[in-house]
């Protein structure tokens, strides 16, 4: 009896040490999509964790217990996505998948309740992420390059134009709503600018013509927008 009680007091001490050694947090879906109890928990492509517990509530809605293993418990954060795959390694089994499309937020608390998404909610949000850096990325090259345009000659300028009116056209049909009215009142009328600018020289040597191609571009983006 006594050998029993002391097996059955170390049974509870490695479990409580268990469960002391990973960060658990709740992720509620609407659909579980098939994702069971031991199914794996991934952050990026990396394995951190596991399901533990699945309930379904009154409301209609599952919430997904999940165990972080301690080393990873800082990578999920209240700003990271939630959403459920199929597990690259097993194709029979899911996993819960973890990512991070914004920058910062804050670790996790223990036994929080965040909110998940469908796979393709996620996959959208990673998309529009990539877009809105890249037209910051786009913005900032051009206000260099803006800085930098009267130390060029009236040809070079047309040049460097033209290339930048060339990358516009090739990231416009990407852009959300919202970016390519920010594109259309806030960065166009920085070239807009620079170009009318640049037409009053051309009109001095009577080479205005030379800007029929950046014209053409220009009315190209606007008929986009």
């Amino acid at each position: 009896m006594i050998k029993k009680i002391f097996i059955s007091s170390i049974t509870a001490l490695v479990l409580i040490g268990c469960i002391e050694n990973t960060h658990n947090f709740k992720v509620r879906f609407n659909d579980i999509q098939g994702l069971r109890k031991n199914d794996q928990v991934y952050f990026d492509k990396t394995a951190v964790g596991k399901v533990t517990n699945i309930e379904y509530t009154d409301n209609g809605s599952y919430l997904v217990s999940v165990a972080v293993e301690d080393q990873f418990s800082s990578l999920p954060k209240d700003t990271s996505t939630f959403y459920i795959d199929s597990n690259p390694d097993t194709e029979s089994q899911k996993t819960l998948r973890i990512i991070q499309i914004r920058d910062g937020g804050n670790k996790i608390e223990k036994r929080a309740i965040v909110d998940g998404q469908s796979k393709y909610a996620a996959i959208y949000g990673q998309i529009a992420n990539k877009f809105r850096q890249n037209i910051h990325a786009m913005e900032f090259e051009i206000n260099e390059f803006l800085n930098g345009f009267q130390n060029l000659s009236e040809s070079e300028q047309i040049i460097q134009i033209e290339r930048q009116l060339d990358k516009i056209l090739a990231e416009i049909d990407h852009l959300s709503v919202e970016m390519r009215h920010k594109f259309k009142t806030e960065v166009l009328p920085k070239i807009n600018e620079q170009i009318e600018k640049l037409r009053r020289q051309l009109e001095v040597l009577g080479k205005e013509e030379e800007l029929k191609y950046v014209d053409q571009k220009i009315e190209s983006i606007y008929a986009e927008l």
